[in-house]
């Protein structure tokens, strides 16, 4: 419907407004001006700019960081069984959920802006 409408207007850079958008991380959809809900451009992830870790809006597309690092090949979660969600890399080239992260008090993120890497999983 989304990419229906863009066509229709004639640019895919038109703000599209969905009121159902829930952040898959905080499960939240209230958004403000300095925190809207992104959606990746290829599996259509929904989350929070501060959830997932994005200072600033990207122009054009937007991937998540599975679909920008491994489009075409599934991910595991180290932590948990679920293989949907929003992930990031752990600083070993493995994946795990933002939630999952959040959760598991002995994992850090090296950068508490980007919450990526994800480190100490190998402490766990």
């Amino acid at each position: 419907k989304q990419w229906y409408q863009r066509r229709v207007r004639g640019s895919a850079y038109d703000p599209l407004i969905d009121e159902d958008a829930v952040c898959s991380i905080c499960m939240d959809g209230e958004c403000s001006n300095s925190n809207v809900i992104l959606f990746c451009d290829m599996c259509n992830l929904a989350v929070h700019q501060d959830c997932y870790g994005v200072p600033f809006i990207p122009e054009g597309q937007w991937h998540c960081r599975r679909c920008l690092h491994s489009p075409s090949k599934p991910v595991d979660c180290v932590l948990c069984p679920s293989k949907a969600g929003a992930f990031k890399q752990t600083d070993c080239n493995r994946w795990v959920h933002v939630l999952c992260a959040l959760w598991v008090p002995e994992v850090h993120f090296s950068n508490p802006v980007f919450l990526e890497p994800i480190d100490s999983i190998n402490e766990i």
